[in-house]
């Protein structure tokens, strides 16, 4: 089960109980990013800038958004749902939310958002630049539970990361060193591999 299955397991766990759902837009502001072109990109800027990708474009000596924060990619790799731990600068084809602390924990926004991903993608402009418009996010309805229950379910979320990751990189240890004693015992240069003709 990955993780978009497991934070969709939870929220439909919320939908049983008395919870108050919102659209989203009326709950946390959602802001564009500004406008970098390549030319302003450092090799030894701070922050890390991101445009049309999760992946950075770049980096940058400024911040336009604080740590802990979700966001969305708004153009080329649209849908796409990303947060970071460290401050960064959301460019243009950037959505941010910065949550109201008193309501919305930015990390359950995040899983939450996660789990509705197939709705986001649903909305996307095809173009030549796919796009997804900031109407189509500030409509999705929010549950907001309390946010006990909000931090709770991150943990657990968090957890399941965390279990993913330590299984993932297991894995590939493993099929590297499967391939590496397939090989070496193929190889039949070698006085322990192989066979003796």
């Amino acid at each position: 089960m990955d993780m978009q299955s497991k934070a969709k397991k939870l929220i439909e766990m919320i939908q049983t109980a008395s919870v108050e759902w919102k659209p989203l837009g009326e709950v946390v502001p959602i802001s564009r990013g500004k406008r970098l072109v390549r030319s302003q990109l450092q090799d030894n800027g701070q922050y890390p800038v991101y445009q049309n990708s999760l992946q950075p474009l770049g980096f940058y000596d400024d911040q336009n958004c604080r740590a802990y924060m979700t966001f969305v990619i708004a153009a080329g790799a649209a849908g796409e749902i990303g947060f970071s731990d460290i401050e960064f600068w959301a460019a243009d084809d950037c959505y941010y939310f910065d949550c109201p602390k008193e309501i919305l924990h930015d990390k359950f926004l995040y899983y939450f958002l996660l789990s509705e991903r197939h709705q986001l993608t649903s909305q996307i402009r095809k173009a030549s630049v796919p796009r997804l418009g900031r109407v189509s996010i500030e409509k999705i309805k929010i549950p907001i539970p309390p946010l006990e229950t909000q931090q709770k379910i991150v943990k657990i979320l968090d957890k399941f990361t965390e279990l993913e990751a330590t299984l993932e990189a297991e894995l590939a240890l493993r099929k590297r060193q499967y391939q590496y004693y397939r090989d070496f015992l193929l190889d039949f240069d070698n006085q322990i591999g192989g066979w003796d003709s």
